[in-house]
């Protein structure tokens, strides 16, 4: 699968600006934990993950917002960006 990174941008900012249209620039996460797999075994759909870690969104967006104000963001954040996205997906759902 091949992704174009411009696109992406692009979609990921429609997104965003239809959330602050229907919700404002601040949101509220409820839950604040969740499972995680191993990154090992997230691809490997042949097999049941074996093991579980615990995530949580707010250790998430403090270590962004401090990677982000030191200008020392890594590839590693994408993966941090993605549970946040993946929790406002679940707990504030747009309908256009």
């Amino acid at each position: 699968m091949k992704l174009d990174l411009d696109n992406l941008e692009q979609m990921l900012s429609v997104i965003l600006k239809k959330y602050r249209e229907v919700n404002g620039n601040n949101l509220v996460i409820e839950n604040d934990y969740y499972w995680e797999f191993d990154e090992n075994e997230v691809y490997n759909v042949n097999n049941e993950p074996s093991s579980f870690l615990i995530g949580q969104i707010t250790d998430d967006w403090e270590t962004l917002k401090s990677s982000f104000s030191s200008d020392d963001l890594l590839p590693y954040d994408l993966q941090r960006i993605a549970n946040i996205l993946k929790a406002l997906s679940i707990e504030k759902p747009i309908y256009i």
